[in-house]
């Protein structure tokens, strides 16, 4: 199934089988990751989670990490209209629930042709039975080639060929669960590293933040120091226009005495 996550302080999820159809809707405000982990398990488990934003929030990542599946991020946060489009005539309670469907949708939209090449190839097979097994497989970075492989090696160790010789058959299971690991490792390999971009987005998109905050900072204490430096210099103009005013005073005091002192000796 595929799993849409609106997280924040109300939290929205919706959980959708692995052909749209939808189990269930919901939100909580405040809800924790352990109930949400609760919420998700009760309808079965998850193969692929998916946001509304890029990159994917932590909760997501970490949510990833305890499912062991991938997160499904858009090119760039989704926007209103894409949303209201991808959900269609569905209706919520909330758009935090909105949120969480159009996110699974879009991330179902991404994989829709590889799911349903999926189901012709195990049709053919005739092992149809195994379609969701093998769209997990796909949905978490393992090629269908490699998936179907690991079917078939599940399916020999399960009903081992009858052999002549014990030796051969212990042989076969040996090689078989060998296989099988190397390319469930192979799978977690790929998981590994797509959780660690996710994370390595997360960490830029927080440094981004962190540099934003630095610069505004920074531009506001500079508009501070210019606009103290300006009030330095209004204040220093004006007590010399005083200093001006003062001695412009003295000096028509001086002459005014002197001016008197002349008229006296004249008298």
């Amino acid at each position: 199934m595929i799993v849409g996550v609106d997280p924040g302080t109300t939290v929205g999820y919706a959980v959708f089988d692995l052909e749209t159809k939808k189990l269930s809707v919901g939100s909580k405000r405040e809800m924790s990751r352990e109930e949400l982990v609760d919420l998700i398990s009760r309808e079965g488990k998850p193969s692929l989670l998916a946001c509304d934003v890029n990159p994917a929030p932590e909760m997501l990542i970490k949510l990833a990490s305890y499912f062991n599946v991938r997160v499904s991020t858009p090119e760039r946060d989704m926007g209103e209209d894409e949303k209201s489009k991808l959900v269609g005539e569905m209706k919520f309670s909330n758009e935090h629930e909105r949120d969480a469907a159009a996110a699974a949708i879009r991330a179902y939209r991404v994989y829709e042709n590889k799911l349903r090449q999926i189901d012709r190839v195990v049709a053919e097979r005739g092992i149809p039975e195994k379609a969701n097994e093998v769209k997990h497989l796909v949905l978490n970075n393992t090629s269908l080639s490699d998936a179907l492989l690991l079917i078939d090696v599940e399916r020999e160790i399960q009903t081992p060929e009858v052999k002549s010789k014990e030796e051969a058959r212990i042989t076969l299971e040996k090689k078989n669960r060998q296989l099988r690991e190397l390319l469930i490792s192979n799978a977690e390999l790929r998981k590994a590293v797509e959780r660690l971009e996710n994370e390595n987005a997360e960490l830029r998109e927080r440094l981004r933040r962190l540099e934003r905050g630095v610069f505004e900072r920074l531009a506001r204490e500079k508009e501070i120091r210019k606009r103290d430096a300006e009030i330095r210099r209004l204040r220093e103009e004006r007590v010399k226009k005083v200093e001006k005013k003062t001695v412009k005073k003295r000096l028509d005091v001086e002459e005014i005495v002197e001016e008197y002192r002349k008229r006296r000796k004249h008298l």
